[in-house]
């Protein structure tokens, strides 16, 4: 009963101390702010102007992947992914090149813009000025020559997963990490034909990693020691899928300036740009990306992508003679290989004559003859 009293009475203290106000008063609380720029969104305001401002309208961006958050102990019902995609997907559209890219119509509260209007269109019919004339008809509504569709199509939680641990007298530590992805697909529709003109896609990561450490040691026979520390890092959802959807609208932009659907105000700015999404979509595989290269409206046509370092470029052909060299042939496995380990090549039907029934002649014992160049 002795040791309990100073217990309580410490603990009466620590409550007391947890007041309302240390909650938002401390050192991990900070003040509210405007959220961080992410390098898509710099992205985003640094592209070139374009030639007009392009009318657009979004009515809506839903949460299509179904995905709950996971939960042990207890049945989850939040949503693993926010439910106002529509609501960053117009930020992000306003944000580009400044707000010089697109004019963005409201459609996604468009009933309470209908009833507003509705309300002052009803006042100016039923009053006039105080010298007896009436009051100007409201202008119409903008309208979108293009509609922006999709949403945000897949989360997949736990794609990769892992963690270590280690213990030594009474000493252990432990690391643990998972990485999920979330996926974004845009589309742009031309509202006059409704045809389908752009469709892109843009996936981000989630990465979750958690560190503790603990000790245990006996200090006598009847006495046990035990220290338990840890801490966890979450990369917040909205932030992944914020990145995904500016990352979708960048690539939409980019592609439908390669097709020559929009253009840009300063040619040479946009060839720039083009460039550097490009070297961006392909990765460092593709040597064949400079300013120089890339062809802007589809006035002549871009080079194409080669993945094999060996393989002459059109352009160095054309100004210097290529000099060829004799591979030598590559060994051909006996029937019995052919058997035991089968490759089917995606350039068979090029070097066999008859389709399915080439690929069974190479299958067994036909001609292997392939390139191994491939320019799509």
């Amino acid at each position: 009963m002795k040791n309990i009293i100073p217990l309580v009475v410490v603990s009466a203290l620590l409550l007391n101390g947890c007041s309302a106000s240390s909650l938002y008063k401390n050192n991990l609380s900070n003040e509210a702010q405007v959220t961080d720029t992410t390098q898509a969104s710099i992205l985003l305001a640094d592209l070139p102007l374009p030639k007009n401002q392009i009318p657009v309208a979004v009515y809506d961006f839903q949460d299509q992947t179904g995905q709950f958050k996971e939960s042990t102990g207890f049945a989850n019902f939040s949503s693993s992914v926010t439910k106002g995609g529509l609501s960053v997907l117009t930020k992000a559209l306003l944000d580009t090149g400044n707000g010089n890219w697109f004019m963005v119509a409201e459609r996604g509260s468009l009933n309470n813009l209908l009833k507003e209007r509705q309300i002052i269109r009803t006042e100016r019919s039923d009053y006039t000025n105080p010298n007896g004339t009436r009051l100007p008809e409201l202008p119409p509504l903008v309208y979108g020559g293009m509609l922006i569709e999709g949403g945000i199509i897949f989360y997949d939680s736990n794609a990769i997963t892992g963690g270590a641990a280690a213990g030594y007298f009474g000493l252990s530590g432990s690391a643990q990490y998972s990485r999920d992805i979330v996926t974004v697909y845009l589309r742009a529709v031309n509202v006059s034909t409704g045809q389908v003109i752009l469709a892109v896609n843009s996936s981000k990561t989630v990465f979750s990693y958690a560190l503790d450490a603990s000790v245990t040691r006996y200090l006598s026979i009847d006495k046990l020691l035990e220290i338990e520390t840890g801490y966890s890092v979450n990369e917040p959802s909205q932030i992944a899928v914020r990145q995904a959807i500016e990352t979708g609208l960048y690539s939409l932009i980019m592609e439908g300036a390669i097709k020559g659907t929009w253009s840009f105000a300063d040619e040479a700015a946009g060839k720039r740009a083009i460039a550097e999404y490009l070297a961006r979509r392909d990765g460092p595989h593709d040597n064949t990306i400079s300013p120089k290269s890339v062809v802007y409206n589809d006035q002549t046509p871009v080079p194409p992508r080669i993945f094999n370092n060996s393989a002459p470029v059109a352009s160095q052909a054309a100004t210097a003679p290529a000099t060829v060299v004799p591979a030598q042939a590559p060994p051909q496995p006996t029937k019995s290989e052919r058997i035991a380990k089968p490759v089917i090549n995606a350039d068979a039907n090029k070097n066999s004559s008859g389709g399915i029934s080439g690929w069974f002649s190479n299958f067994f014992g036909g001609s292997d003859d392939t390139s191994e160049n491939y320019a799509p």
